[in-house]
């Protein structure tokens, strides 16, 4: 560009800055949006990828009737070992399903998650001590801390050797720590608060394949056939199975005419897990797709507003070809100026950034730091910018370029009989496509989401408390005392102990029971008296457990799901599994205990501890406005309550708790009102630009109609119907894309919504009202100017 050119773009900059900065500004917004959402993206797809045998490492999971399942029976590691020369390695984990007090003179650390690995796990998911190398052949336990851990138990201490801490009381067992766990070098699915490594973690436990509560990991050489490897471990695990379990395992396999086992990715464990939910997949996805849409549109924008001021800038084109100066120069100098702009809007959207990162990070629950802008996403913006500059400046540029002196002296070369070209109008209708598309998903979202929030989940989370507990109540004799105690405080209504919280994080086991000699999967849940109460669950046939009746221990419920898979019409009949022989007292409404997204799982409920299913969470159904006063009660006298726990009392709200399960689909709801508002803005800006030009080139036209006595009601009308007929013919295109959008959504969930004309009405609404008050605000700048001036020139 001469210093000329320079200087004429800058004058016309100065002229028409309202547009400039608007349109800078708005590509600003679309380049802010792609940098957050590839921040967000980096950070999710990175989980694991630091591991050096990323692509190596799998999880070996269950395919069940119900669905496929994360824990495999303790003994399946060391056959996989022994039987696949493929396998370099196996390693096994289980988590514990209580919380822990860790108390040193220090301090007090509640181990919320607490790990059992084998040895060889730190070699398969690189678990590194700090300052020493784990011994993997040694046969003493070596239990290591996170470093959030060892800071609040022992501040200042980098390295923890022959240290120890004192569990569930201050005066409690004392456990040697071998020291501090490293800190990963990225994001991993292995989060813990402490890990406790030994050779066998099986030891001393149920090793049966009846017994199924460990993950276990492998570790294949390179270039193994993994869907070969799967059929193998299929075989191995069938084999063992019908050698080892009881007849009620037995026979499911026996009739099983499917794989059994499913070998899962490392890389997949994340996002998208075989036996876990895809919601965190959906929104990487989802919003990726949405970066990529607003980016386009708005270079769309960007683009438009370029050809819409092509024909201001005619006559400097025609006077320069005039003096010699050829296409190709004045091509180079258009997309000059463009790129000039885009470093700015580029410049402008880490500003916008640096503001709205926090913001971004609290409603998808991340850390995300402007630090995380690394080589690679600098150079996804170098070719974006590229990119952009090459979309949104070489078509305008190329059409300023190629104008006719003398017809560009003449007039306009992108208007005809002054109306606007189709391309501008397809620009513009193109991106009230997207937004409107972006508003009707968005309000399907939120009816989903209210409808999760609002709609009955079958049983009652709110005014019930969950405390956590050392204490085993596998006996109901035991738990009995604890109950009366607790049930003497006032406000108390209910009282129960269970093997797992409805909502939380660890699911109910699964267990083969026969029915008349068929083989089912079922969830198996043991309970206490009063779990129907505690949580105003419904009967739907037969009785509840009865504390004043005998024969519980070999009694039990089933929910409407297990009744219907197992077409069981009437109460009574007599099940086997899970160690005896029970009879179905009852049957229970289906509830919906995780969520919406999975239809309710048949379940069947124990009172006894046959399958060696811990009972372990107390839960406490309380009046209305008396939980502080309860609360408060609880913690005075829980060392007497519950002896075992000693000082330590930790409650939660079950209502917060299940609340969690509908946190990613508000996630994505609150990521869709940032996308639809942006969408929206950008396609004004848009409108705002073409209603500009559009009504510039009618001023005469409104002039003449204003001498000849038209009011401003019938101007309006005028002037404004060709923008209402482009915003309408985006909702015709729009409708049916977002009806398949937001379909495909709604059928990833098993209780759902019905898809309704509301969010197709309140788009059209919004549209109209968006282009009311852009195209008005053009039509009444036009409107004021004054009749003699106009006609004059």
């Amino acid at each position: 560009m001469t210093i000329l050119s320079i200087k004429i773009a800058f004058r016309y900059f100065l002229k028409n800055k309202v547009f400039y900065l608007l349109n800078i500004a708005g590509l600003a917004i679309g380049l802010a949006a792609f940098i957050l959402v590839s921040l967000f993206i980096d950070n999710e797809v990175s989980y694991d990828i630091w591991n050096k045998n990323f692509d190596r490492i799998y999880l070996v999971e269950r395919e069940l009737p119900n669905g496929p399942s994360p824990f495999t029976p303790g003994k399946l590691a060391a056959a996989i070992k022994n039987q696949c020369p493929e396998v370099d390695e196996t390693g096994r984990i289980n988590t514990a399903l209580f919380q822990i007090p860790f108390y040193t003179k220090s301090g007090r650390f509640l181990i919320k998650k607490w790990i059992g690995a084998d040895y060889s796990i730190s070699k398969i998911l690189g678990v590194k001590p700090k300052g020493f190398v784990l011994n993997a052949n040694s046969s003493t336990p070596a239990m290591l801390l996170s470093k959030k851990t060892a800071e609040v138990l022992f501040p200042g201490d980098s390295l923890l050797q022959n240290k120890s801490v004192n569990m569930m009381s201050r005066s409690g067992i004392a456990m040697p720590i071998a020291g501090i766990a490293e800190d990963f070098p990225g994001n991993t699915n292995l989060k813990f608060d402490c890990i406790a490594f030994s050779a066998d973690i099986t030891s001393g436990k149920d090793q049966t394949y009846a017994t199924q509560i460990y993950q276990t990991y492998i570790l294949v050489k390179p270039l193994t056939d993994i869907a070969l490897l799967s059929s193998k471990i299929d075989k191995i695990y069938k084999r063992e199975a019908l050698a080892d379990t009881s007849k009620v395992a037995k026979e499911a396999i026996r009739r099983s005419e499917h794989p059994a086992i499913y070998l899962d990715p490392l890389k997949n464990l994340h996002l998208k897990p075989h036996y876990g939910s895809h919601v965190g997949n959906q929104i990487v996805i989802s919003l990726g797709i949405l970066a990529i849409v607003i980016l386009i549109i708005t270079a769309v924008n960007f683009t438009n507003f370029y050809i819409s001021q092509a024909d201001a800038r005619s006559k400097e084109v025609g006077i320069k070809k005039v003096n010699g100066v050829v296409a190709a120069q004045i091509a180079l100098q258009f997309i000059s100026e463009i790129f000039i702009q885009c470093l700015l809007a580029l410049a402008l959207s880490f500003v916008i950034v640096c503001v709205i990162l926090p913001y971004f990070n609290e409603i998808l629950q991340t850390n995300l730091l402007f630090t995380g802008i690394n080589a690679h996403l600098i150079i996804q913006l170098i070719v974006t910018l590229l990119i952009l500059t090459i979309i949104a400046g070489a078509y305008p540029a190329t059409i300023m370029a190629g104008f006719k002196p003398i017809e560009v002296l003449r007039g306009s070369q992108l208007t005809k009989q002054g109306k606007l070209s189709y391309l501008p109008i397809m620009f513009t209708l193109l991106q009230f496509t997207i937004a409107i598309t972006f508003v009707i998903t968005l309000v399907v979202v939120n009816q989903q989401v209210t409808y999760m929030k609002s709609v009955n989940p079958g049983f009652t989370p709110k005014q019930v408390l969950y405390i956590d507990n050392l204490s085993l109540f596998n006996d109901p004799k035991k738990f009995g005392p604890v109950r009366d105690r607790i049930k003497e405080i006032p406000g108390v209504k209910a009282v129960t102990v269970a093997s797992n919280i409805p909502g939380g994080i660890i699911m109910p086991a699964t267990h083969d029971y026969l029915l008349q000699g068929r083989p089912y999967a079922l969830n198996t849940i043991t309970v206490d008296y009063e779990y129907l109460e505690t949580f105003n669950i419904k009967l739907a046939a037969g009785e509840n457990f009865n504390a004043y009746a005998t024969g519980d221990s070999t009694n039990a419920l089933i929910n409407e799901a297990a009744a219907q898979v197992m077409n069981v019409k009437e109460v009574n009949g007599i099940i086997e599994g899970c160690g005896g022989k029970y009879k179905i007292v009852g049957i229970l409404k289906n509830f919906k205990a995780y969520g919406f997204e999975e239809v309710t799982q048949p379940t069947i409920y124990l009172m006894n501890d046959h399958c060696g299913i811990a009972k372990t969470q107390i839960m406490i159904s309380v009046e209305n406005n008396r939980l502080p006063a309860v609360i408060n009660t609880l913690n005075k006298n829980w060392p007497n309550i519950n002896k075992l726990d000693g000082d330590d009392f930790n409650y939660h709200f079950l209502d917060e708790l299940y609340e969690q399960l509908f946190v990613k689909q508000e996630q994505l709801q609150a990521v869709l009102v940032f996308f639809s508002v942006l969408a929206v803005l950008i396609a004004a800006l848009g409108f705002f630009s073409l209603a500009a030009q559009a009504i510039r080139l009618r001023m005469k036209e409104t002039t003449i109609r204003k001498v000849l006595g038209a009011n401003t009601k019938q101007l309006m009308t005028t002037l404004s119907r060709p923008f209402f007929y482009v915003v309408l013919s985006a909702n015709f295109v729009a409708w049916p894309l977002a009806y398949l959008v937001s379909h495909r959504w709604l059928e990833t969930f098993a209780y759902r919504v019905h898809m309704n004309i509301y969010p197709f009405l309140i788009a059209l609404l919004t549209s109209i009202v968006v282009t009311f008050f852009t195209v008005g605000l053009q039509i009444n700048r036009a409107m004021r100017f004054k009749p003699t001036i106009l006609l004059k020139d």
